[in-house]
């Protein structure tokens, strides 16, 4: 059983999510602290995963207990063999969520998730890569109602390990299979055992070919030919049906997009919509009602109310964007932000989402705009449009991001010691104390070398170093066996200098074989220190 499972959901092998459960709201939804290990899952986390058993997750400074498993659905080489829509809707209609899945023509499988709503996953023969399957998703996420991008699984377009990438990751289900309330649900609303979801997701999984011709059914009939680029959300209300208590908000809305479509007849159009797409069919409001709305349009040219209830509920915002009639004009320059993870390193380096890219940033980047769309243009050739609400939504961000457990040699403060290690027992080490202010370490004969800050850092920069020097200077300060002085450099000089003690590094004394064997693969280094 625990082979099977892991087999269907095939997905980050150097990665993995987990849970922290703290409280629950009685309703169903379980809260607490989610993060992201830095190592691979094992064999053992999906045996407690199944069982319903915590297992231990080792941090940077100790080891906790997990509740529950979660995957990101990227592979190393950026490829899915599966994907998942998230939704916050907590007691769903079953029944309309079937007839919405049937309408698809794309076996979807809904499954009751940790939070006690509802994920809908799809399952591929073979694998596709991620940007197809997200953009597939994306094509047909508004069908099932208010659902934000971060909330499509896969998140991002690609990964990128080597920057330290770790994707977005979902909680599996099954979780304690024998007893669970993460099962698949049936479409009489009851739960499948997890031979059931087996059986059904060997009759369900989906061709690559098929995939590529999944499409909104919102498009077709009469609510894509009558919102012909229009707003997705239009035509799914026109699909689906408008509540008779909303009749009057949605007409107001509609009329943005008849006004726009036939502006010379907008209004006798306003007569024809009403009669088409309201209860009762044929009928719509009264007249007077009508009349009303569209004294309101000629009064004031509103916007789309995109926060509405009704226009939400079916948001399909990245699509609208390039649509003629949308809220784009058909100029996709729409900036969406997020999700946003960060490493629990010192200093932070956050990964931010920018439309499904994800962009490495640190601190000082994230904070200010300019700075985080330049760093996105560097690492993804793509310049973001500016946005007017930057801090706020950064804000909002933060306090959902979720941690990334680094492994040592991935932080920060590893890769500086290593930097100094080298720097201070592999280059020009000098017996002259004059020698400190041309950038060499000094070492004294007795276990200690000193250098001066510039010097170590000029040779940070040589090795692509991206951190600033006030963060660098916190960084050193920090480090076991480091400490700062006042050093006699000669007669009336003296300066602020690093010290290292060897003995925290277990090295010994080796100033000649330093000089005479000096070596180093970095040729910028060697111009630098042989000048």
């Amino acid at each position: 059983m625990i082979e099977k499972f892991r087999k269907i959901f095939d997905g980050l092998e150097e990665r993995f999510g987990y849970h922290q459960v703290d409280s629950s709201n009685g309703e169903g939804k379980k809260s607490g602290i989610s993060f992201t290990s830095s190592y691979a899952h094992t064999e053992e986390m999906w045996k407690a995963h199944l069982e319903g058993v915590k297992f231990e997750v080792k941090t940077k400074n100790k080891t906790i207990k997990a509740d529950s498993l979660g995957l990101c659905p990227i592979r190393s080489d950026s490829t899915c063999m599966w994907g998942a829509i998230d939704l916050d809707e907590y007691k769903p209609n079953v029944e309309e969520l079937f007839k919405k899945i049937k309408s698809i023509n794309v076996p979807f499988i809904p499954f009751k998730s940790k939070s006690g709503g509802i994920h809908i996953y799809i399952f591929l023969t073979d694998a596709v890569p991620a940007l197809l399957l997200r953009e597939k998703l994306h094509t047909i996420k508004n069908i099932f109602g208010d659902c934000k991008p971060d909330k499509i699984f896969p998140v991002q377009k690609y990964l990128n390990l080597e920057k330290g990438s770790a994707g977005s990751w979902i909680n599996l289900p099954y979780y304690k299979a024998e007893n669970t309330q993460r099962y698949m649900i049936k479409e009489d609303g009851s739960p499948a055992s997890i031979k059931e979801f087996f059986e059904h997701y060997e009759r369900n999984k989906v061709t690559p070919q098929q995939l590529k011709k999944l499409k909104s059914n919102i498009d077709e009939g009469d609510s894509g030919d009558w919102f012909q680029d229009g707003p997705p959300c239009m035509q799914a209300l026109a699909k689906f049906g408008v509540p008779k208590s909303q009749r009057n908000e949605v007409l107001l809305d509609m009329t943005k997009y008849i006004k726009s479509r036939y502006p010379d007849e907008w209004k006798d159009k306003t007569l024809e919509y009403n009669k088409k797409f309201f209860e009762p069919v044929g009928k719509g409001m009264s007249f007077s009602e009508v009349s009303n709305v569209i004294g309101s349009r000629e009064k004031r040219d509103y916007k789309y109310r995109c926060d509405q209830d009704w226009l939400k509920t079916y948001c399909n915002r990245e699509e609208c964007v390039k649509r003629k009639l949308g809220i784009g004009g058909g100029i996709d320059n729409e900036l969406v932000l997020g999700p946003l993870s960060f490493v629990t390193s010192s200093p932070k380096i956050w990964y931010l989402g920018f439309n499904g890219d994800e962009v490495r940033l640190y601190s000082k980047e994230l904070v200010k705009q300019d700075l985080a769309r330049e760093a996105a243009t560097e690492q993804t050739g793509k310049t973001p449009p500016k946005i007017k609400n930057w801090d706020m939504q950064i804000r909002g961000l933060q306090q959902k991001a979720t941690p990334i457990d680094a492994p040592e040699e991935s932080l920060p403060e590893f890769k500086l010691r290593s930097h100094l290690e080298d720097f201070c027992f592999n280059l020009r080490i000098t017996k002259d104390r004059k020698q400190i202010m041309m950038g060499r370490p000094f070492a004294d004969g007795n276990g200690k070398r000193r250098f001066m800050f510039d010097g170590f850092f000029k040779h940070l920069q040589l090795e692509e170093w991206k951190v600033s020097i006030e963060i660098t200077h916190q960084m050193l300060q920090k480090l076991k066996g480091i400490s700062r002085e006042k050093f006699h450099i000669k007669e009336g000089v003296k300066k602020w200098v690093y010290v290292l003690d060897e003995s925290a590094f277990d090295r010994e004394p080796e100033v000649e074989q330093n000089i005479l064997n000096f070596k180093t693969t970095n040729d910028k280094a060697n111009e630098y220190l042989n000048r």
